[in-house]
């Protein structure tokens, strides 16, 4: 009878009936959702808890726990980097548009300007356009002084701002 105890593995088989598929089912279903544990890993567990076997006599796992919270926490991060890399791939596709957009109505609005100066001229770079520095105005020369005329309301009040431009 002890025989059987040192044996290292153990079959389990499935038959066709409806209760053996489904439990079949579920177990894929349950190493799917848990790819860093084994289908030996679930019987041993099921095992466990069927026969309520108390938590003191358990064997401890150590290394499997350790390697399987690591594989568990590589698959968040691989998860969240490509979450990550989405959002950013979007939103860089969302500026890229705004900057055509915005280069667009540069452009309209540089047409728009040299058609209103009359002498439209293509500029010469597409995104930089040169802008001549301002040139000094010349001195308006002073106006001479007529010999005084009937004074005109109108014209006393606007001759105030007159004199200062």
């Amino acid at each position: 009878m002890v025989f059987w105890l040192s044996k290292t593995k153990k079959r389990v088989g499935f038959t066709d009936e409806v209760a053996d598929q489904t439990l079949l089912a579920v177990v894929q279903k349950e190493l799917q959702n848990q790819p860093h544990k084994s289908f030996g890993d679930l019987c041993k567990e099921a095992l466990w808890h069927y026969l309520y076997v108390p938590e003191s006599v358990k064997p401890t796992r150590k290394s499997t726990d350790a390697s399987d919270t690591i594989a568990e926490l590589q698959g968040q991060l691989r998860s969240l980097e490509e979450r990550v890399a989405a959002r950013e791939a979007s939103r860089l596709d969302a500026l890229e548009q705004q900057l055509q957009q915005l280069s667009l109505q540069v452009g309209q609005l540089a047409i728009a300007l040299n058609n209103q100066r009359g002498n439209y001229q293509p500029p010469q770079q597409p995104y930089l356009e040169h802008i001549p520095e301002p040139q000094p105005e010349p001195e308006p020369e002073p106006e001479p002084v007529a010999p005084p005329k009937p004074v005109d309301p109108l014209l006393q009040r606007l001759s105030s701002f007159i004199d200062d431009f």
